[in-house]
């Protein structure tokens, strides 16, 4: 697949851009603008690599919408890809079901069948859409495969997870019950995803840099979930926006992009594919909730999301996670150390804390209000310090992995 670099031309004083297919475009585009003095450097001009095209927002939108009208609860046939043009003058295309393509250059639309010569054009958003409502007969739902009685039926899966929710944790107050609800979401439509496969094996997405994004992940859907409302169709899209800017200061494309290496086998996807691939994943699953909300409830609903913690930021025991791992740095006795005391990188690790995180009581402050508030070094010290793996026991009943003694009945019972 041949990848057509893009360029991104910053205007420094006020922040515009512009992305452009070749430098001398991005002369041209600054030449357009005013002229300078030699000795002025109001522009800076940096490559980039394939972005998303334009259509891709615009036609999810569209399919969210006409998700969104339908109630029968099967799966809509729909793929929406990127697909890199052999012109380099040319933004992507995308395909939109099987052989209708939709590209875009310079503001204008192009919707056409490759087999035919005619085709039709947009010069808006709005006009885009009318056109692919003229498609949408063709937006049909595909009956449910013969595997489908071995799942689980959903109302089973809530009922339990609700049921679980309230065994495992009791009373949770709404706000904690939404931060737990929102890993959980996080980890669904956002971890569990292509983004896992960006991280593996040798790739510049580290672990630190992963809980950083994680954790702004978690926030952003813990400010799109209530009680009184949740656009699930919207929620699922907004996590996986390729504009997103992460904590790294990346969008979530360019982190894909960043990861993309097709010489090594297990970075060798196109991300804007893989990308295109979770927005309609994300289509999907919204739907699925929109439908399940009507029939369960929605706090039914949430809380069924709820059923187990895994330690991430926004779980109950998170607390307990950041206050046991600060004191175990200030003490290299501590029992979370008894695998780790004996390598060669421990003391040094334990003796040469990064500077913004030397203070603990700073540490504790940073971990609790969110590790995306953590420098990268920062963050990638805690994790080779296996913060991931201090014991989240409530240690109630005593814990043989921290040496708390098991409770024993009393005497008088």
């Amino acid at each position: 697949m041949k990848n057509s670099p893009l360029w991104r031309v910053v205007d420094n004083e006020s922040g515009s851009q512009s992305i452009v297919s070749t430098p001398s475009e991005a002369v041209a585009f600054v030449n357009s603008r005013f002229d300078t003095d030699d000795d002025d450097e109001p522009f800076s001009i940096t490559e980039v690599g394939p972005l998303l095209p334009k259509p891709l927002g615009v036609i999810t939108a569209w399919a969210a919408e006409k998700d969104g009208e339908r109630t029968d609860g099967r799966t809509a046939p729909i793929t929406i890809r990127p697909v890199v043009t052999d012109n380099a003058g040319e933004c992507d295309a995308v395909v939109l079901w099987r052989d209708v393509y939709v590209s875009w250059d310079h503001d204008m639309y192009t919707v056409e069948e490759p087999d035919s010569s005619e085709y039709s054009e947009a010069y808006s958003a709005a006009e885009l859409s009318a056109i692919l409502d003229e498609y949408a007969n063709d937006y049909e739902y595909a009956p449910e495969g013969p595997d489908s009685h071995r799942w689980p039926k959903p109302e089973e899966l809530i009922t339990y997870g609700a049921q679980e929710c309230a065994k495992r944790f009791g009373h949770l107050d709404d706000d904690a019950l939404l931060w737990l609800a929102a890993t959980r979401i996080t980890l669904t439509v956002w971890r569990n995803t292509p983004v896992e496969n960006w991280h593996a094996g040798k790739s510049p997405l580290h672990d630190g840099t992963m809980m950083r994004i994680n954790t702004a992940t978690t926030r952003l859907v813990r400010s799109m979930l209530s009680f009184d409302h949740v656009d699930w169709i919207g929620l699922g899209l907004a996590i996986v926006n390729p504009s997103r800017v992460l904590p790294t200061g990346q969008s979530v494309i360019e982190l894909g992009l960043a990861c993309d290496n097709p010489d090594d086998p297990a970075h060798e996807a196109d991300s804007r594919e893989e990308l295109a691939e979770m927005a309609q994943d994300a289509i999907t699953w919204g739907r699925a909730y929109c439908l399940r909300e009507k029939t369960f409830g929605l706090r039914t609903l949430i809380e069924s999301f709820c059923a187990s913690d895994n330690g991430w930021f926004g779980t109950p025991s998170w607390g307990r996670i950041v206050d046991r791992f600060t004191t175990a740095v200030d003490d290299r006795e501590s029992a979370h150390w008894h695998v780790h005391r004996d390598k060669p990188w421990f003391d040094e690790w334990f003796t040469n804390r990064p500077v913004a995180i030397a203070d603990t009581t700073e540490l504790r402050r940073l971990l609790h209000a969110g590790p995306d508030l953590l420098s990268e070094e920062a963050a990638e010290w805690c994790v080779d310090g296996a913060i991931g793996f201090v014991c989240r026991d409530d240690h109630a009943n005593g814990c043989l992995q921290c040496g708390i003694p098991l409770t024993t009945e009393s005497p008088n019972e």
